[in-house]
């Protein structure tokens, strides 16, 4: 049967570990069975080349040496294995709870396998203070925060295209990464541009088109700090726009300005017009991309102009405002088309399917080796309960552990011995040691770590410490705690603490919160039993005694807080009362808006191709089909013209009608709009 990748690795991995001098490239081929086998040079040398990249990926240091016109090859073996500092129980259930903090369910399992490799347990959560009242989430940034920390991890440049905040253009840029945060709920890259030769710092959803590569640019000097540069960062001067629209959009621009990435009023709401009912308001614009992706939810609904002097082109603001309405509109086509064409089909997801990478079940084989070989005899139920896998997983690694010492020389370095429900190893040493954390698990290890320091101060003199010793023992990860930051703006980290106190007190709160679809903000009593945040949005679940349930409201659109002492009468017992059920419907999202199909939430029922758009040659486009619930359709065809070219009602009939005619039951006006 032909060796599978994980155990190709091991069997590399293995061979070179039993020689402490340098192996010439020719006698590695010579001594693995599935080099060995590979027909043509070029095949090996391809093969070969891909199993480097891998183990080298996982940190490990292969050093490339010229004797005599020959390369030889070596495992550096300093920080290759996991370190000899331990942490505390205390540290390791804070470990536990940072594994959590990432939305991404990718991240956040292979978190969670990074802690339990350093010896996190259930039991460490016996007798220790847990993060209680508040859960926070660290949003994965889709595929280009993989390629970023990647290449931080790596020391690698980055090529991208790049668009800035008053510009709806993009150029080229190459930059090597020195260090990575999150602030303004974006993340933030900062590193040394080869082009601008010096320190610049981009916004990561304004990267596109990313390309990896080595690098001789200058890495991070020893005094360069992310948290400094996220604090010194600051909005270069956003051009003024006055808008105009009826008193039934406001509360939408009022969405806009909280939410402060498209719009900002630059002061309080004004008073409507009483004859025309008509609300002017001058706001400022930090990124006219957004503010275009915001005017096209209203498209006709709200006008706008540029004062003379500012630097905002009119003109090309409108022809892409009216480009983004029509991205949506035959992103729908193209959906509805999919939909009643007999030969589209929702492929579900193969669930229960083991999808990890070849390199993580490659290091779970060497930790299987190395539990093993200093626990000889031990049963398969001992080894699950270790790696946290099923007794099954176990007997597939115990299964391809033989196959890869049978790769090995005929097996001569390792041998495993299975009888009934125990299993032996024999190795020498240097396999029986497990290996050390990848560098892009230690990077998100630290960059949860901090999050939690921010909105946990109780957790602040351990999350100093573990992140001491993460770093401390990486491997090859080349980074510190410095170069990585979260940061939460005050007034969010307030507010925030202020009411995890309330929770963990019991107390009542008054809040003044504005509603989706009001102007202004009224006082509402709740008691707060948690905070969280979903995407780039903070929340707080309090249960509310007018309406006797629990309810959900954004922090961002709390006006006010004040921590009350409640009278006993103000106490009622939560409870849920019976709602109306939110309608169900399938969107289809785009493979490539990952952030989008995390806030949306829902089941994911499986991928499906649509027919691509003309701009793209008409190749078919992938996406998740996801069932939601739907409370408010407006919010749901705001979110899809926001979002253009990325989401669609999976249904065969447009929606613009019904976009029409749930703007105008709000005094909105959107028929001009195509």
């Amino acid at each position: 049967m032909p060796v599978k990748v994980p155990e190709r690795l091991f069997a590399l991995y293995g061979f070179m570990l039993s020689h402490e001098r340098p192996v010439p490239r020719q006698r590695i081929r010579d001594s693995i069975d599935a080099y060995r086998s590979i027909g043509s040079d070029s095949a090996f040398e391809r093969t070969f080349e891909r199993d480097k990249a891998a183990l080298r990926h996982l940190g490990m240091k292969i050093a490339a040496i010229q004797d005599y016109g020959e390369t030889l090859y070596r495992i550096e073996r300093e920080n290759l294995w996991l370190g000899r500092e331990e942490f505390t129980p205390a540290e390791r259930l804070t470990l536990g709870i940072a594994a959590r903090l990432w939305s991404d369910p990718n991240y956040a399992n292979d978190a969670e396998r990074a802690v339990r490799r350093l010896g996190y347990g259930e039991q460490d959560a016996d007798g220790a203070v847990a993060l209680t009242h508040v859960t926070p989430r660290l949003s994965g940034g889709g595929g280009h925060l993989e390629t970023i920390l990647g290449a931080l991890a790596h020391g690698s440049e980055v090529s991208f295209s790049y668009r800035s905040a008053h510009s709806l253009d993009t150029s080229r840029r190459r930059f090597r990464p020195w260090g990575v945060g999150q602030r303004f709920d974006h993340w933030y890259v900062s590193g040394w541009d080869a082009d601008r030769q010096a320190l610049r710092n981009f916004r990561l959803s304004r990267m596109t088109s990313m390309s990896v590569r080595e690098s001789s640019l200058p890495g991070a000097p020893e005094d360069f700090s992310m948290q400094s540069v996220l604090e010194g960062i600051s909005e270069s001067p956003a051009p003024e726009v006055v808008l105009r629209c009826t008193v039934g959009a406001a509360p939408v621009v009022l969405d806009w300005s909280e939410s402060g990435t498209g719009l900002r009023l630059q002061e309080a709401f004004p008073e409507t017009d009483s004859v025309t009912r008509i609300v002017e308001a001058a706001v400022d614009v930090p990124d006219v991309l957004e503010f275009v992706r915001c005017l096209a939810e209203l498209g006709s609904g709200v006008e706008f102009s540029v004062p003379e002097g500012q630097e905002l082109d009119e003109d090309s603001v409108r022809r892409e405002v009216d480009r983004t309405i029509q991205r949506a509109i035959d992103l729908q086509g193209r959906v509805s088309a999919a939909v009643t064409d007999r030969d589209t089909e929702i492929i579900e997801p193969k669930r229960g399917r083991n999808r990890e990478s070849n390199d993580r079940r490659f290091v779970r084989l060497v930790d299987l080796a190395s539990y093993v070989g200093s626990n000889p005899g031990c049963a398969i139920r001992d080894i699950s309960r270790h790696l946290h896998v099923s007794a099954a997983q176990v007997r597939q690694d115990i299964d391809a552990l033989a196959n890869a010492s049978d790769e090995i020389l005929g097996g001569a370095y390792l041998r495993v011995t299975a009888y009934d429900d125990e299993v032996f190893v024999e190795l020498p040493e240097e396999l029986g040691r497990a290996l050390n954390l990848a560098p892009d698990q230690t990077i998100r290890l630290l960059l949860a770590i901090q999050l939690l320091g921010q909105v946990s101060p109780d957790h602040a003199r351990t999350v100093e410490e573990i992140s001491r010793k993460l770093v401390s023992g990486a491997n090859g990860a080349g980074v510190s705690s410095d170069q990585l930051s979260i940061r939460l703006e005050p007034q969010i980290a307030k507010t925030v603490d202020a009411l995890r106190a309330a929770a963990d007190s019991g107390r009542m709160v008054e809040i003044d919160y504005r509603s989706r679809g009001q102007t202004a903000p009224s006082e509402r009593r709740v008691r707060p039993h948690d905070v969280y945040s979903r995407g780039n949005t903070w929340y707080l679940e309090a249960e509310s005694p007018a309406h006797a349930e629990i309810r959900t409201y954004r922090i961002e659109a709390i006006r006010g807080l004040r921590v009350v002492e409640a009278a006993e009468d103000d106490v009622v017992p939560a409870q849920r009362e019976s709602r109306p059920e939110p309608a169900r419907t399938l969107v289809w999202v785009a493979a490539d808006a990952e952030p989008l199909a995390e806030v949306l939430g829902g089941e994911i029922l499986g991928h499906a191709d649509v027919p691509g758009s003309a701009d793209d040659g008409e190749t078919p486009q992938s996406g998740l089909v996801i069932e939601i619930d739907v409370i408010d359709w407006f919010s749901l065809y705001r979110l899809m013209l926001h979002h253009a070219g990325s989401m669609a009602l999976w249904r065969a009939r447009p929606w613009t009608t019904q976009w029409y005619e749930s703007a105008k039951a709000r005094g909105i006006d959107v028929a001009g709009s195509w």
